[in-house]
């Protein structure tokens, strides 16, 4: 019976534990990622050819982001912006980005018809194809094949932002979506 319950007892401390580690968004929260977006931007300044290599990656594949960011000579700084912080690591920073992003993107969603991004998508390829068939200029065509590239790189970091927040984040910003846009415009 006691290993009974010491197993049920260390298996609630761990369960604890691991719903403590992913906090869900509050106010304070949202300030401190804030201020740390903030300082984000002025380290950019410092350091633009961070800012032009994260532009091209993928925010739905955050190991590719991170790797990026920690392989960089901002490094050093991020870290220290990072300790100065309510956040622990690059990781827990850019988990709360894409929680707010996704509680965002829902909110702004709600009401609206379902985006149907693959019509979409396929509406620009066919647009492509006739500018190929047309014989229009290959620098025109490229352009729009970088344009596609990146409006499907949004769509993915879009719905993975969407997807890995919790529908009580996107409670929270739903009850707070008007002090959270104006806390956020303050970057």
């Amino acid at each position: 019976m006691k290993k009974t319950s010491l197993i049920l007892t260390v298996i609630l401390l761990m369960y604890s534990l691991s719903s403590q580690a992913k906090q869900v968004l509050s106010k304070e929260l949202i300030l401190s990622f804030q201020q740390v977006s903030q300082q984000w931007q002025l380290l950019e300044k410092d350091f633009p050819e961070l800012n032009s290599s994260l532009d091209d990656l993928d925010i739905a594949n955050p190991e590719k982001l991170i790797t990026t960011i920690k392989s960089s000579a901002a490094y050093p700084k991020v870290k220290l912006l990072l300790a100065k912080s309510s956040f622990d690591s690059l990781e827990e920073y850019y988990g709360i980005a894409m929680r707010i992003m996704g509680g965002i993107m829902a909110h702004q969603m709600k009401g609206v018809e379902q985006l149907n991004t693959d019509s979409m998508g396929s509406m620009l390829k066919n647009n492509i194809e006739q500018m190929k068939a047309s014989n229009a200029p290959s620098a025109m065509v490229t352009e729009m094949e970088q344009q596609l590239a990146k409006m499907e790189s949004n769509i993915r970091g879009m719905k993975a932002a969407m997807k890995h927040t919790s529908a009580v984040d996107k409670q929270f910003i739903s009850d707070n979506a008007q002090w959270i846009m104006s806390i956020l415009e303050q970057q």
